[in-house]
């Protein structure tokens, strides 16, 4: 089993990385430069040269592989730096149905946060960005556990919790990291 977690963050780690300058599916020549877990979240920065440039990037990442084969199914979660600020992504498996109080944020006292977005609750896209992402980031670094409420894609219940403790860590890394390449 945790030869089939790694290997999955593995691929989800290279998933966008998996293309060269051109976009074309190729093996990818990102080199990291920093790597570093906070409770269940990787703080990463990698980079490579474009022509004559250097491009880097820095992200927050974790992949829960929440049932293993053969019926297989997982989800992850990513914090990229955009031109509007960090964007959060979370990957859901299509046919994926939440519930609708099933994506929240939970404190000790109840939900702090939860989304009713339809590509949420659907296993389609499910990406924040701009003041919906710092929002939800923040509540991230707030609350105590992420929680989900759904019926995977076999149509297996399933209820799953995310610790929230060592996120804030792994945000104030990010942004360090980040501000440290100039992203």
């Amino acid at each position: 089993m945790r030869h089939l977690i790694f290997t999955l963050a593995l691929f989800c780690a290279n998933a966008v990385a998996a293309q060269d300058v051109d976009g074309t599916d190729t093996a990818s020549n990102w080199r990291a430069t920093h790597f570093e877990t906070f409770g269940i979240y990787l703080s990463s920065c990698d980079e490579r040269m474009e022509g004559d440039a250097l491009k880097q990037r820095c992200y927050l990442r974790y992949v829960d592989v929440f049932s293993p084969q053969p019926n297989f199914a997982a989800q992850f979660f990513f914090v990229v730096n955009t031109d509007d600020g960090p964007e959060v992504d979370f990957g859901l498996e299509p046919g994926t149905l939440f519930s609708p109080n099933g994506f929240r944020i939970e404190d000790m006292g109840g939900d702090i946060w939860k989304t009713r977005r339809i590509g949420c609750l659907t296993g389609l896209s499910c990406t924040f960005s701009g003041e919906d992402a710092a929002i939800l980031l923040q509540a991230m670094q707030d609350g105590t556990a992420f929680r989900f409420t759904f019926r995977d894609r076999h149509g297996k219940a399933q209820d799953l919790t995310w610790p929230l403790l060592g996120f804030a860590e792994a945000m104030a890394d990010f942004k360090a990291q980040s501000a440290k390449r100039g992203l």
